[in-house]
């Protein structure tokens, strides 16, 4: 039997723990913990693939697009005599 002091200052008390349930609560621990680990390692086998294939497409998919490789946002337009630009309401009296 294992003794274990249990409670919080004033209240302890003595606890007999036998060894079979000690054992038994051990083998539980460990069994629990293999289980979480092979479902995590399942889970495993199927994301890091996926995530390649998704990045390699992505990468494969991207790239036809935009043969210059620029990004978008950064190209000039066709037109020169096209003005971007942006518009704000400053004053709401003067509109």
């Amino acid at each position: 039997m294992i003794r274990l002091m249990v409670g919080n200052g004033s209240s302890m008390r003595q606890v007999k723990i036998p060894f079979w349930g000690l054992v038994l609560t051990g083998g539980a621990v460990v069994l629990v913990s293999l289980l979480l680990l092979a479902f995590l390692a399942s889970l495993a086998v199927l994301i890091i693939p996926a995530c390649l294939i998704g990045a390699g497409a992505a990468h494969w998919f991207g790239r036809r697009g935009d043969p210059r490789g620029e990004p978008i946002f950064t190209r000039r337009p066709a037109d020169p005599n096209i003005i971007e630009g942006e518009y704000r309401v400053l004053d709401e009296k003067h509109r």
